[in-house]
């Protein structure tokens, strides 16, 4: 069976601060563009290091049919050398290692896979 993320289960007890951000990374550079694409926010607690950090906006990372990945950015505001600045961290709660599937087509665009350590199903399909 394949493994599918869902909001519910997943994700929101890491959005409302309940568990730790899992696999999380320092996002380089400017935190604006690095959020430009997302489609939409959650508002929430990040937990990291056992701290708290409220007010945070999760931006949550879609697979190509509509599936969450169980990845994204977490973004908040802090005052940091007296000034706020914005910090965010790349989270994910599996690190991925796709595992190409049977019948993979790359010449069509045609790309099944699934992660070899949560089951995730990583299938592109960019042919016509």
């Amino acid at each position: 069976m394949t493994k599918r993320y869902t909001l519910d289960d997943d994700l929101m007890p890491i959005v409302n601060g309940k568990v730790e951000v899992p696999n999380a990374k320092a996002v380089e550079g400017d935190v604006g563009a690095a959020i430009l694409h997302y489609r939409e926010m959650h508002s929430g607690r990040a937990l990291l290091g056992g701290r708290t950090e409220w007010g945070a906006r999760f931006f949550l990372d879609y697979g190509q049919g509509g599936g969450l990945q169980g990845t994204g950015i977490v973004a908040w505001t802090a005052w940091k050398d007296g000034a706020c600045r914005a910090t965010a961290m790349k989270f994910a709660i599996c690190d991925h290692a796709p595992v190409e599937g049977a019948g993979a087509n790359h010449s069509r665009g045609w790309h099944p896979a699934r992660c070899s350590k949560c089951g995730l199903d990583m299938s592109v399909d960019s042919g016509d």
